[in-house]
């Protein structure tokens, strides 16, 4: 997993803007496993794509997550961190693409599958949906209920473990105990997002200082820039 320049960065950004998050995922593993294509990395298990997902967070921004949540109980505001190397040796790999239950078999959710449920506005028929994609060719689940999904869905998370990754909070307040899922999509685009606009603004105030073009300014270290933009500003 390679890291991203910061012309990479930026690129990322305004080409993903109006993508849906689903497809900005995919984008972002494309531009840093130019090996694999968009297409294979569409059908990667959840799992996969999460781990890849925190890997290039790592390279590129550093290991350290930072976010916050609110308790439900009493609204009160909760910051964490947590370290995404952690996040990783806790998980374990996707061990097999398909699992076996009630006598057939399932491949594990991707996020093509994920795309194709966001035209379904009822959660059950998007459970039953997803759980028909997912069911070896030439069968159905027609006679499923709801119900039935249920320890299915308990089965692919057992064998793919890092699809939703979960982290626990204690309220400081109310001392309330909770858990929630971390959108790590939308956690590298936020980062993505954040690095993309600080380095247009370092553009803007050294080429106004300096007439330099946004390549060359872009082509500069960190380090260097950050430093042109101290006396900038002094």
């Amino acid at each position: 997993m390679r890291a991203l320049s910061i012309s990479g960065v930026l690129d990322l950004w305004e080409r993903g803007a109006r993508m849906h998050p689903l497809d900005r995922g995919v984008m972002t593993l494309a531009a840093v496993a130019p090996e694999v294509a968009s297409a294979d990395i569409a059908d990667w298990p959840l799992g996969r794509r999460n781990q890849a997902l925190l890997e290039t967070h790592i390279v590129t921004f550093g290991p350290q997550l930072q976010g916050w949540s609110v308790c439900s109980e009493c609204d009160e505001k909760m910051e964490f961190e947590i370290d995404a190397r952690v996040l990783l040796s806790e998980q374990q790999s996707v061990r097999t693409g398909r699992i076996s239950f009630r006598d057939r078999v399932f491949r594990l959710p991707t996020s093509r599958d994920l795309a194709a449920l966001q035209t379904e506005d009822d959660p059950n028929d998007a459970a039953l949906a997803l759980v028909q994609r997912c069911l070896s060719e030439g069968e159905s689940v027609e006679q499923w209920r709801v119900e039935d999904t249920e320890p299915l869905g308990e089965a692919m998370a057992q064998a793919d473990p890092m699809a939703e990754v979960r982290i626990s909070f204690v309220c400081p307040k109310c001392e309330n105990h909770s858990e929630e899922t971390i959108d790590l999509v939308n956690f590298l685009w936020s980062e993505i997002e954040a690095r993309a606009k600080r380095a247009l603004w370092e553009v803007h105030a050294i080429a106004s200082a300096y007439g330099w073009s946004e390549g060359e300014i872009l082509s500069l270290s960190a380090t260097r820039r950050a430093n042109y933009m101290e006396m900038v500003h002094a």
